[in-house]
């Protein structure tokens, strides 16, 4: 059944360009940039910025787009993460084109990894 809604999820934002989308999945937050593979006939390079509700955990990662590719993805583990309101920047750096989104962290620890 996961591996249906991913499936689904990717597709379904393929048709959105120059968009980051976020899901938890497990002890998992995965975010997704997607850009349309025709404007990335040389390949591009993105900064995911994953900035945390006080933020103590911050992270900062470089990714390149190989040419005519259309998504890149970054994941952090949800369990020892602030609790709160999370916000993902995707900047491209060629364009300085960004895009947002947020999403909140509400469970424990324990939480993840109960059956």
């Amino acid at each position: 059944m996961d591996k249906i809604v991913k499936i689904l999820f990717f597709l379904s934002s393929m048709l959105l360009a120059n968009e980051v989308k976020c899901i938890m999945e497990q002890e998992r937050v995965y975010c997704t940039y997607f850009i349309d593979r025709s404007d990335n006939e040389n390949g591009k390079v993105v900064v995911f910025h994953w900035q945390s509700p006080l933020g103590n955990d911050d992270r900062v990662r470089i990714f390149n787009i190989p040419p005519y590719h259309g998504s890149v993805y970054d994941y952090r583990y949800l369990p020892g993460r602030e609790k709160g309101e999370w916000i993902v920047v995707v900047k491209e750096l060629d364009s300085n084109k960004s895009v947002k989104t947020s999403f909140v962290i509400e469970n424990n620890d324990e939480e993840f990894f109960e059956e």
